[in-house]
């Protein structure tokens, strides 16, 4: 049983951009991000109430979209582009073309404990929006700009499955195990020398 400890922190965000394959959306590099800021993820669920005898005596709670908003310090336009579906010419520009489908991408991130271990949680299937840009002349005191991103994700087709949740401080915890689970085939241990991950948060 895990032991109870509130998360205290955000790090280790880990993209996955998804491709069809047969006949189900698989992942297939992982790109990784340093610097996320802060995160909310709140899944939609509805309730259906029957009455009977003049008193209730069921509920019925379907699960909808899991949505979800993060704020980072920054993202390249490289790492943008294969969230978004931006293409790029052969000038280096970033073509943003009013026909624009973001591809399905898979992501996991952890959440430090306050007493030492994480939580692991993944969302396995979902699109991000194109996000907003906010702009400011620079004053006296600096004031940093992030960017902020929303995406939904839902369940995947193969197993109904939407989201991961795991505890280091559980019994049976596997780490490998929950990154399989999540990101399949295109999970390489980083302990490996052929790694598949693309890191994305250094330089940045």
């Amino acid at each position: 049983m895990a032991e109870y400890s509130s998360v205290t922190g955000l790090e280790n965000v880990q993209f996955a951009p998804l491709q069809k394959k047969g006949k189900f959306f698989v992942p297939t590099e992982i790109l990784k991000y340093e610097y996320a800021i802060n995160m909310k993820v709140e899944t939609e669920t509805s309730t259906e109430k029957q009455y009977a005898d003049n008193k209730l005596v069921d509920l019925v709670v379907s699960t909808g979209s899991t949505k979800l908003e993060i704020e980072m310090r920054d993202l390249p336009m490289e790492i943008l582009a294969k969230l978004l579906g931006i293409e790029q010419d052969n000038n280096g520009l970033y073509l943003f073309k009013k026909n624009i489908t973001p591809p399905w991408v898979a992501m996991t991130f952890e959440g430090p404990k306050a007493n030492g271990k994480s939580r692991h949680v993944g969302l396995v299937k979902g699109r991000f929006s194109l996000p907003g840009d906010e702009w400011k002349t620079k004053e006296d005191k600096t004031d940093f700009q992030t960017i902020k991103l929303s995406a939904e994700f839902v369940d995947r087709e193969q197993d109904d499955l939407f989201k991961v949740v795991t505890d280091e401080d559980a019994e049976n915890f596997n780490l490998d195990a929950f990154y399989k689970s999540v990101f399949g085939d295109a999970y390489k241990d980083d302990k490996t020398e052929n790694s598949s991950s693309v890191d994305i948060g250094k330089g940045a």
